[in-house]
């Protein structure tokens, strides 16, 4: 899936949907490449047997370790801890350890398997995952609701979002939902996680059940608000050019009408909503003071397109 599974993820999963088979699924697209023989060592926890001998016809070093040890886990090596359903303190900080400092700085890929959230200490690591993916079973409704109100979801966006999840999925077996939490975006897929992946809804954003396309006609929309803005600022040229980039390459969802702003949840938990008017003249301005927001939203736009350098005048944004 690209750079879907980049750094972690946590599935959220009831038992007989397929759990294991989508995890395994997972680890290969993420840890293997397109290589048949994967390069990253796999550790394993609250793996089964028969399910480990699975991974070492894919992996070459495969081992299973405890909690305790996953600071012991080498550069660039991909973790699976399955079966989370009641660990102690103790192991939520390990764990914790690894998925906030260790899987950032060595390089590593963790990946965990919950059949529940809220009565977990998975719970109070929510914010430190990069995806939450859940099957399409109805009963994944009050976790689903959880979710939404740890990352601050309004209320009626959750009830807008749960109805989606209702019509969309259906209880279908190879219909998988998942939550972006750094783009804060309620996402799906329908076919096994790997194709055909759609957005549902943003927070602060619109939403559609049906028409995923990216509209046009709101891009022009957007890009003329943003003139009007910057009309009587000396570099509104430049400031145009680069909001033309941009609001081509980013999905309408992900901007707010009211204030052409970008919602996005900090690896604190905390919501934030940083204005793309702010981050663009901040580009433009050499001496202009670049809060640790807008570096955030700067690496954000880099994922979906290039800004020319030559618009890149403030040296707190060089790479």
């Amino acid at each position: 899936m690209n750079d879907l599974f980049l750094f972690l993820s946590a599935i959220n999963c009831r038992a007989g949907t397929g759990k294991s088979t989508l995890v395994k699924k997972i680890v290969e697209k993420s840890c293997c490449n397109k290589s048949k023989k994967c390069g990253y060592k796999l550790y394993l926890i609250n793996v089964d047997a028969k399910d480990s001998s699975k991974y070492k016809k894919s992996f070459p070093n495969v081992k299973n370790i405890t909690f305790s040890q996953l600071e012991k886990a080498e550069k660039k090596s991909c973790i699976v801890v399955e079966d989370i359903i009641h660990i102690t303190k103790r192991d939520e900080q390990q764990l914790r350890i690894a998925i906030n400092y260790q899987a950032h700085h060595k390089t590593q890929k963790i990946i965990c398997a919950s059949h529940a959230i809220y009565k977990t200490q998975v719970y109070s690591l929510l914010g430190f995952f990069n995806f939450i993916i859940f099957t399409s079973s109805i009963a994944n409704v009050p976790t689903l609701r959880n979710v939404f109100n740890y990352f601050k979801v309004s209320k009626s966006e959750i009830e807008k979002w749960i109805e989606l999840f209702k019509s969309v999925g259906q209880g279908k077996l190879d219909v998988y939902f998942y939550f972006d939490c750094e783009k804060m975006a309620f996402c799906y897929s329908k076919k096994s996680l790997f194709q055909f992946r759609k957005t549902l809804a943003t927070v602060g954003g619109s939403f559609d059940s049906g028409n995923f396309e990216k509209s046009k006609s709101e891009v022009i929309h957007f890009q003329k608000i943003f003139s009007q803005f910057v009309e009587n600022l000396p570099l509104k040229n430049e400031a145009n050019s680069v909001f033309y980039i941009i609001s081509n390459c980013l999905d309408p969802r992900y901007i707010r009408k009211q204030d052409l702003s970008i919602t996005f949840m900090s690896k604190t938990g905390e919501k934030k909503h940083v204005s793309l008017i702010d981050y663009v003249i901040s580009l433009l301005t050499p001496d202009a003071i670049v809060r640790p927001p807008l570096i955030a939203i700067h690496r954000f736009v880099g994922k979906f397109c290039n800004v020319p350098d030559f618009f890149v005048k403030n040296k707190s944004f060089e790479k």
